[in-house]
């Protein structure tokens, strides 16, 4: 009885502060242009497909395909984003101790910021449904598949908000809580891949292969191109043809169920983990082992004390990035991710089949990632006021953004630089296939798509928004612009699509960084704290 009261009083409890967290929501104006951004993505997926298409009256299933992995990568993208400092900017702000002085929990607490980034997500999900409805009404599209659709983006939702929740109540910075909700996301995408896969494949096959290891590879791939919907013929129907339609819907249903009771049980973890973590304690034995034993350099030390001051004297901008064990992390990070990949890959007899796919991909994701530090970059500056000493120090704004380009090129050089050497030095081997376009592209990408990071860090008041507008006009605008230019002149050009997408990225970085340097030069930017 007793246990039934307490349970009665903190649902009573938590209901004023799940309101308490939509009403903010609803006057946070990200809310309402989180919805256009969904939209604008799957127009912008849509006209893709036409251009490269058509709109054909047999294609309306290659373009719920298109629509669908459009959806899919936003959930990824915006649901983790969103969520990675809602409980973390609570402990920041001193806010955090006051929901503990009611009977709320650590739960009731997660629960409430869930339930309401959750919804975020949900009006994300429901505002593409006129879009979602044009392949339906264009044909070819059965609602086996618009199901299928649905079970698989509900599960991507679930994986991405625990992602961020898990992240937000492990930190208490806003840059920490963003990355390791970025890492917990990548990880999060292959484990909802392989369970997808191996769920799918024991519904098709019971007992298909033996082989712990082999299984899990084959897992992946399969239930990887399962949730994208990258089967051969642009859509679901060859997945549908390998087993009965129930049996498929049941297994995906399978696999949301389980993706819902993993939301839940992150829930508790991180409320276990909030009530623990509220107050401001001095850092344990245990941080401050783990802080000196791996985050402290140990060797080399006098050559790693010249070699930052030799940074500090000649780009002191570009040092703001380095000085930090954090920031030094992302550099060297990226090149062990790239050297334990390629080491891996290497083994197998297969990767000179299908290695211009994975370069692509990882040359796209590390240009996500540049774009990621570069608008961030002059947050920092603008919220601890460092910038106004900046403009006020002997440096000019050519000084500045130069200094700030070279510490971000810099950054990731090493991981750049590796990943475009192999990829020419495969290229050579296999004459038969030419990459140069490509490696140009993406040279030509890594040097501009920080000027163009840099003006939005600077004229946009969140990160979010910064981050989201560089993805787009660094990486889709040219890409965009190079097929409406070749669908409305329809003039023969000996370049290729790659070559215009090159020239329109220089461009835009050239106009960028004119922008960059009168707004710097006339303080035309937002000077208050910026929003999250």
């Amino acid at each position: 009885m007793r246990a039934g009261e307490e349970s009665a009083n903190a649902a009573m409890t938590v209901v004023p502060v799940i309101s308490r967290e939509l009403r903010a929501s609803a006057r946070h104006p990200f809310t309402y242009n989180l919805r256009v951004l969904g939209v604008g993505a799957l127009m912008l997926a849509s006209v893709m497909f036409g251009l490269h298409g058509g709109f054909g009256t047999n294609l309306g299933g290659r373009l719920f395909s298109s629509l669908h992995f459009a959806l899919f990568c936003a959930i990824w993208l915006l649901v983790p984003l969103l969520t990675a400092d809602c409980i973390s900017r609570e402990r920041r702000e001193g806010t955090l101790g006051l929901l503990f002085l009611t009977r709320l929990t650590g739960p009731a607490v997660v629960i409430a910021k869930g339930v309401a980034h959750g919804l975020r997500a949900a009006t994300l999900w429901v505002a593409v449904i006129p879009v979602a409805l044009i392949p339906i009404m264009q044909g070819g599209v059965s609602w086996d598949e618009a199901l299928l659709s649905i079970l698989i983006n509900f599960s991507a939702i679930c994986w991405a908000l625990t992602a961020g929740l898990l992240a937000s109540a492990w930190s208490k910075r806003w840059l920490r809580s963003l990355m390791l909700a970025a890492l917990l996301s990548i990880a999060f995408v292959g484990l909802l891949a392989v369970g997808t896969g191996w769920v799918w494949t024991a519904v098709m096959t019971p007992g298909w292969m033996n082989g712990w290891e082999s299984r899990s590879a084959y897992a992946l791939a399969m239930g990887f191109g399962l949730l994208t919907d990258s089967a051969g013929a642009g859509n679901w129907v060859d997945w549908l043809r390998l087993v009965p339609t129930s049996k498929l819907l049941w297994s995906i249903g399978q696999v949301g169920l389980a993706s819902a009771l993993l939301l839940v049980v992150a829930v508790l973890i991180a409320g276990a983990k909030v009530r623990r973590s509220w107050q401001e304690h001095p850092p344990s034995p245990g941080q401050l082992w783990i802080e000196r034993t791996f985050f402290t350099p140990v060797l080399w030390v006098s050559f790693f004390r010249r070699w930052m001051g030799r940074k500090l004297e000649r780009n002191p901008i570009g040092w703001l990035e380095q000085r930090t064990w954090s920031g030094r992390l992302v550099t060297w990070g990226w090149l062990a991710v790239v050297i334990s990949l390629y080491s891996g890959l290497l083994m197998d007899r297969r990767f000179f089949g299908a290695y211009s796919m994975m370069q692509r991909a990882m040359a796209w994701l590390l240009a996500v990632s540049v774009a990621m530090s570069a608008a961030g970059s002059f947050r920092r500056e603008r919220e601890t006021g460092v910038l106004e000493l900046l403009l006020v120090s002997p440096l000019n704004e050519r000084q500045i953004i130069m200094g700030r380009l070279r510490g971000l090129w810099g950054q990731f050089l090493p991981a750049f630089g590796l990943l475009i050497g192999l990829w020419i030095y495969f290229a050579s081997l296999l004459s038969g296939e030419s990459q140069a376009e490509a490696i140009l592209l993406h040279i030509i990408v890594f040097l501009s798509l920080p000027i163009i990071g840099l003006y939005f860090s600077l004229s946009c008041r969140s990160f979010i928004s910064a981050f989201l507008a560089t993805l787009g006009l660094g990486l889709l605008a040219p890409v965009f612009l190079s097929d409406l230019i070749e669908l409305f002149l329809r003039v023969a050009q000996p370049a290729g699509w790659l070559s215009r997408s090159a020239l329109l990225e220089m461009v835009i970085a050239g106009l960028a960084w004119v922008a960059l340097h009168s707004r710097l030069k006339h303080r035309r930017f937002p000077l208050v704290r910026p929003e999250h």
